[in-house]
């Protein structure tokens, strides 16, 4: 079931299966995420829980024992329920299950809420822990945004604006969402600005784990604003398949990280793990702003 929260400014569009925005236009009724044609990509904004990224093998382990998580967790897959609705805020929730507890053996309780003011969208995170036990978890937005006027024979696609650093330093990933955490690789930015091409995404995947930054606009190639992401979250990937000569390119601020290539320790041990605590609950927000 879908879910619509309009003003003068935009209108938002969410499914209840994984709590995902499949629709966002601007007051002209431009379309901002990506329509989900799946000669490139059959998903819109998928949230990622309670992973980020593939695991080695494809296991997680809890006190030693091996659970099989698929790359990026499950709830994209979830039926949630709606909790909270008004005319500007929707909350949906989604709680374990039998079938969750056979790969990822937690009980959990996710709500995510969208708050529309203006033109902006603020989207919050509410992970509890509803046993008395701590809950590891990681979690990332993936939501993909529309180029304007996109059509491949160009050699420009618009731009990627960082105001907050002068490079990008990623750390390489691998085919099935793997890392190389010794590897780098610097793009340089040249007026805070990453131009998108055909070749931008060669990498497959940007990903820097350095914190810096908290904020990314998408301008078209005339350097107009078409859309922004704030947050502070520790992780920022940057993703557009074949290689970049795609109609859409995603901004991922991720609390989490892909598995390091060979890594079988515990999975409470991975780097930029998350913890509610027992009985307790770990909130966190982030705003996205179209044009």
């Amino acid at each position: 079931m879908t879910y619509t929260l309009e003003n003068s400014f935009l209108s938002l569009t969410v499914e209840s299966k994984g709590a995902e925005i499949v629709s966002l236009k601007n007051q002209e009724g431009t379309e901002r995420i990506w329509t989900a044609q799946p000669e490139y990509w059959d998903r819109h904004a998928p949230l990622l829980f309670p992973c980020v990224g593939g695991n080695w093998e494809g296991l997680i382990r809890v006190n030693g024992t091996p659970y099989a998580l698929p790359k990026h967790g499950f709830v994209q897959d979830m039926e949630f329920e709606v909790t909270e609705q008004s005319k500007d805020h929707l909350t949906l929730t989604v709680c374990d299950t039998e079938e969750t507890r056979k790969c990822y053996p937690f009980p959990f309780r996710l709500s995510v809420s969208y708050t529309i003011y203006e033109q902006e969208v603020r989207v919050g995170w509410k992970v509890e822990s509803p046993s008395s036990t701590d809950l590891p978890f990681m979690i990332g937005a993936h939501p993909a945004f529309l180029i304007p006027d996109f059509q491949t024979t160009d050699t420009l696609h618009g731009y990627l604006f960082f105001p907050q650093v002068e490079e990008l330093i990623s750390t390489p990933t691998l085919p099935k969402g793997f890392t190389h955490p010794d590897q780098k690789e610097c793009f340089a930015l040249e007026d805070h600005l990453l131009p998108l091409t055909n070749e931008t995404f060669l990498c497959d995947t940007i990903l820097d784990i350095r914190g810096q930054v908290s904020f990314v606009r998408l301008l078209d190639t005339q350097r107009n604003p078409v859309a922004e992401m704030q947050f502070d979250m520790p992780v920022l990937a940057l993703w557009s398949p074949a290689g970049g000569c795609a109609p859409f390119v995603c901004i991922e601020p991720w609390c989490g990280l892909c598995d390091t290539e060979g890594y079988r320790g515990e999975w409470s041990e991975r780097p930029f793990m998350n913890h509610a605590e027992g009985l307790a609950a770990w909130e966190k927000i982030y705003t996205i702003r179209i044009y």
